[in-house]
């Protein structure tokens, strides 16, 4: 994320300069008299009507344009005309400049200008400025007043609305991109938070349903005491049977103390003559003979 804010601030330092800047035309006449020329360096100003002007520049080979020419030579000898480029701050028009040498070498910096015409590339408007005059030791620069083309005006009226147009659909471009990058940024952050919030949910559900619940435990009956006391249970009831005809049919078991206390659901058990056992006349009605018998 900071490193798209950085990004978007590098991004508008570069181009809004880049975009309300100015390129200029800068062609200097060198007079044709002896001794004309110059080996100096040349600096040039540019100034509108409310008396803003642009930073200093100088007219080197760097921004040299030759015209059919071999492009190595000295600048500003005598009699030759030499064409500049240069990016200036936006000063939407240019009433005057100044023009001036570094005056050195001192034996050679004596230089006779002739004009300078100053034209702008984006709408082709030309500023001429007269001067024919020496640039000398004493007095090494000069401030020349415009004297505009006649042709330039229109164009310079016709043109003005279309940079103005252009300049605010560049800025009104950049600021949507500023927008667009900055909801996208809150939309990944907020995407991101939610993401968290949703993981840390999914976490402590997780853990609530590994923890064992109190009302999911039941109590549960100790399987010791339980099979401890079938054997005493079945015990009782073939008591039961064996002195069954001394008891009534209807009588039902009831569980001993230990069982109520551990907790064993209580078992009633009704016995019926149906389930006694038969009796052992019944089975064997003539072992009484015999018994006597073997008595006797």
């Amino acid at each position: 994320m900071r490193l798209i804010f950085k990004s978007i601030i590098i991004i508008s330092i570069i181009i809004i300069p880049y975009c309300l800047a100015e390129d200029w035309s800068i062609t200097v006449y060198t007079g044709t008299e002896r001794f004309a020329g110059t080996d100096s360096n040349v600096y040039i100003r540019l100034f509108n009507s409310q008396g803003e002007s642009t930073s200093e520049y100088q007219l080197t080979h760097n921004n040299w344009m030759p015209e059919h020419e071999f492009p190595v030579r000295n600048l500003f000898e005598r009699g030759a005309r030499e064409r500049f480029e240069i990016k200036t701050e936006d000063i939407k028009t240019v009433a005057k400049i100044q023009v001036r040498h570094n005056n050195f070498p001192w034996w050679q910096a004596d230089w006779l200008l002739d004009q300078v015409v100053v034209e702008r590339n984006r709408d082709s408007a030309k500023y001429v400025f007269k001067c024919n005059c020496w640039l000398r030791g004493e007095r090494p620069y000069v401030t020349l007043s415009t004297f505009p083309d006649p042709r330039s005006n229109d164009k310079d009226k016709t043109n003005r609305l279309s940079s103005k147009t252009k300049r605010a659909f560049i800025t009104i471009l950049l600021v949507l991109i500023g927008l667009i990058l900055s909801i996208f940024c809150c939309y990944n952050k907020y995407y991101r938070q939610q993401r968290h919030a949703s993981l840390s949910l999914t976490d402590t559900i997780e853990q609530t349903q590994c923890e064992s619940s109190p009302f999911d435990r039941h109590p549960q009956i100790p399987r010791s005491s339980t099979q401890s006391l079938r054997p005493q249970h079945w015990m009782n009831i073939l008591r039961q049977w064996k002195n069954g005809p001394h008891r009534s049919s209807s009588e039902s078991y009831t569980p001993t103390s230990q069982s109520v206390a551990a907790g064993v659901p209580q078992l009633t058990v009704e016995i019926s003559p149906a389930d006694e056992p038969p009796a052992y006349k019944d089975l064997y009605p003539n072992s009484t003979n015999n018994t006597s018998n073997s008595n006797l």
